[in-house]
């Protein structure tokens, strides 16, 4: 149920982002490409959802906590913050482009095609990184005490944070395939978002896992494969 009713919170959110501005500006309530988003996401955060607490319930939990905790380093607040905002401020800037600034103009049918599954693999991916991490919680924390283990397997044998890398691909293709081409501008917003992220958990992954040094020599991307 706690998942559920996360997955609920999450399409909460998203219609005030994305679907609220379009009606506000353009009188869009139900904007058909925005609703359509919307549906197929919460079909599949539904099912994947139940998924999980089925076959990785240690991981689904491990998700679901709070993005704010009092162990939280003041540091990561900051960086956490910054990410969410970041995320945030790219939904909204969809329909804002779309109904009322038109910087770029709409992609091509098949450059939003592609980009629809684009937005897919993003997803898949965030799922995977949950499945085989299932000390993936929100913030940044010492889980030492619960028994956390360095995950080098799956998609951290390519890159050190493709959780990181999975959001960037959702904010992309869902961006271009809502119409938004200068959505991609924001991603640059969430990128350096991410970089703070970064250097936050990894300074704490370094005092309170072992084998991280070693693992940052021999797994030298951190976010995006063969690049940085």
């Amino acid at each position: 149920m706690r998942g559920l009713a996360g997955a609920a919170t999450q399409l909460v959110l998203l219609y005030a982002l994305m679907i609220a501005p379009a009606g506000l500006i353009a009188g869009e309530w139900f904007w058909p490409r925005g609703t359509q988003l919307l549906a197929s996401y919460a079909a599949l955060l539904g099912v994947s959802t139940v998924v999980m607490a089925v076959i990785a319930p240690q991981s689904l939990e491990a998700r679901l906590r709070r993005p704010a905790s009092a162990v939280q380093p003041f540091a990561d607040k900051w960086a956490t913050a910054s990410v969410l905002a970041a995320l945030a401020s790219s939904v909204m800037f969809v329909p804002l482009d779309v109904f009322w600034w038109h910087i770029l103009g709409p992609p091509s049918a098949n450059v939003a095609s592609l980009a629809g599954w684009i937005a897919v693999a993003g997803y898949a991916l965030c799922l995977w990184v949950i499945f085989v991490n299932a000390f993936a919680i929100p913030i940044v924390a010492d889980q030492s005490g619960v028994g956390q283990v360095l995950v080098t397997s799956g998609p951290y044998a390519l890159v050190r944070h493709p959780m990181y890398l999975s959001f960037l691909l959702m904010q992309a293709g869902a961006g271009v395939w809502l119409g938004s081409l200068a959505s991609l501008g924001m991603l640059l917003v969430t990128f350096i978002a991410l970089i703070l992220r970064v250097i936050v958990e990894e300074r704490m992954l370094v005092d309170t896992l072992p084998d991280y040094d070693a693992y940052r020599e021999n797994t030298r991307c951190r976010i995006f494969p063969f690049v940085w």
